[in-house]
């Protein structure tokens, strides 16, 4: 049974679960994000006999404790402190269909971690999908898209229709890989994430009307000129790479 306040809406095509499993490399250990009645989990104990489940729901939690070939760690992933038996994660993968009301959060918490974790492959609600790696001077180019490539090289994959899942969801859902940058990943600080979240808080107004309420006009200008952006130029027309420079130069002087 599917309990909604937590979002789960279980994906039961077979030929879908298979073939999410088959794309799932990870390089090492890994674990599984809101495993439910274990419809992926079965194609993943084929593969791998070592690895862990996350699991929120107190009432599926017994179902996975009977079966040995993977651990089970229970609670809210979002509570979860990155450790396992004691010791830091280090080179893990998470793969999952994760619930469409975390999911965007569970994906920011990761983005926090990226020394941590080197791979994911997740199912989510498809307008996230296309936000997570929509590339600038598109409409869904945002703030989570910044975050979320600025840590991993991200790919949008398989569009899965709601007849997959029980019971079936008034969206269609998308996977989504991704694998941590070799080179070039962004900070993480929360003052970072800030600052980028409040340039794209208001998408209708110039990045230079977004940001006058935090700095001199002396010092936009000179940001402005260094970095030759036209005073028209909007947050969403910002490339993912530039976004840690501009950052540094605001907090310059």
């Amino acid at each position: 049974m599917s309990r909604q306040y937590l979002g789960q809406n279980f994906l039961i095509d077979e030929s879908i679960l298979e073939k999410i499993a088959s794309l799932f490399k990870p390089p090492g250990e890994f674990g599984e994000i809101g495993p439910g009645h274990g419809e992926l989990t079965k194609y993943l104990s084929k593969k791998y006999s070592d690895f862990t489940v996350f699991e929120k729901d107190k009432n599926l939690v017994p179902l996975h404790k009977t079966l040995k070939n993977y651990r089970v760690v229970e609670g809210d992933f979002l509570d979860w402190d990155f450790n396992l038996q004691n010791k830091q994660i280090e080179n893990f993968s998470f793969i999952g269909n994760l619930p469409y009301e975390a999911g965007t959060a569970i994906v920011k918490r990761i983005c926090e971690r990226p020394s941590q974790v080197v791979h994911f492959l997740f199912l989510l609600q498809k307008e996230v999908v296309e936000r997570l790696c929509a590339k600038p001077h598109t409409r869904d180019f945002g703030s989570l898209s910044v975050l979320v490539q600025g840590q991993f090289d991200v790919e949008a994959l398989d569009i899965v229709r709601p007849e997959a899942f029980n019971p079936a969801p008034q969206v269609m859902s998308q996977l989504v890989g991704g694998f941590r940058r070799e080179n070039g990943a962004h900070p993480v600080s929360s003052k970072y994430n800030q600052f980028v979240q409040s340039c794209f808080l208001h998408k209708r107004k110039t990045f230079r009307n977004a940001i006058k309420s935090k700095f001199s006009k002396e010092k936009i200008d000179e940001v402005f000129q260094d970095f030759d952006l036209k005073p028209t130029a909007r947050a969403e027309e910002i490339s993912v790479d530039l976004w840690p420079a501009l950052f540094k130069a605001f907090q310059d002087g």
